[in-house]
């Protein structure tokens, strides 16, 4: 089993910078401005979000990939992190539900894969739940990341996931942990059982609802349950919300979209020395959370 190794994944993620680097983005900005009308700025931001965010997907799975797995990246968004992988050779399918063509996310995506056509990135534009391993296949590793907390049925996604999972294979997914009180994509407190409460105490006025409305509130222990129920063996990831305070600390993007009493509240706690606890903090009290999930109890 050839895994790579810690220099192998740090040369990877710095190819990945200069794949990021290279990509036209102001010439992808401009032309889908003159399409939609939106600024171009605005479109500029939105490409470096989605940069940013594949350098986050490709860590988490940078220490399993192998050269001949079959991979699927579930919510593939503009494609940058399953492009990249086809570039370096890897066997990748990018899953992103076609959303009619006529939206700004979906201009920019066929904006993106235009330029990389060569590559062959072969793009699913179905939903997690229509996926079947007639049509689709069968892969060694299912990945996401910030995805499954968008999909209303997350259950139903994941029983179609493992449809197309090798019987030898593991589904990877990274997503917050709704059993912590807290909703990263607004930074807001949560309620998870009272979702339409907690959106009248703590959203802003002036916040757009969409994601909101988007969110299922998953938590590690719904998770757990999930793949007791089905027999799988299911690991979570230790040490995440030190990791994520962390990264409040480290990642000026990530720290732009945390303002407020978040960033402030991790800005005093990696401070003052107490980060280093959040470390032992046990998954199921930490957000986020990635999950490892295989076929049967190992």
């Amino acid at each position: 089993m050839l895994i790579l190794s810690q220099e192998e994944q740090t040369q990877l993620r710095i190819r990945l910078d200069q794949f990021l680097e290279a990509l036209p983005v102001a010439d992808i900005a401009h032309e889908v401005s003159a399409v939609s009308g939106l600024d171009c700025n605005n479109l500029l931001a939105m490409l470096d979000t989605y940069a940013n965010e594949s350098r986050v997907t490709l860590s988490l799975i940078s220490g399993h990939l192998q050269p001949d797995n079959a991979m699927l990246e579930v919510g593939a968004g503009l494609c940058l992190t399953s492009l990249f992988l086809r570039a370096e050779g890897y066997h990748v399918t990018a899953l992103e539900p076609a959303l009619g063509g006529f939206g700004i996310f979906e201009q920019l995506k066929e904006a993106v894969l235009a330029r990389y056509q060569s590559l062959g990135l072969r793009v699913i534009p179905e939903s997690a739940q229509q996926l079947n391993a007639v049509q689709h296949g069968s892969f060694d590793l299912i990945f996401s990341n910030n995805v499954i907390e968008h999909i209303p049925d997350w259950r139903a996604a994941l029983t179609a996931m493992l449809s197309v999972l090798d019987r030898q294979g593991m589904m990877l997914h990274a997503c917050p942990n709704y059993s912590v009180p807290y909703e990263p994509h607004y930074g807001v407190p949560v309620l998870r059982r009272l979702p339409g409460l907690s959106r009248r105490l703590f959203l802003p006025a002036a916040s757009d609802p969409e994601i909101w409305e988007s969110l299922n509130f998953i938590s590690a222990r719904e998770v757990r349950v999930f793949c007791r129920q089905h027999g799988l063996h299911c690991r979570f990831e230790k040490a995440l919300l030190y990791k994520a305070m962390k990264r409040l600390n480290d990642d000026p993007l990530f720290r732009q979209r945390h303002q407020g009493l978040a960033m402030k509240v991790a800005a005093w706690v990696m401070a003052s020395g107490l980060g280093e606890c959040l470390r032992y903090l046990l998954p199921a009290m930490s957000t986020p959370m990635i999950f490892a999930i295989r076929k049967g109890e190992v």
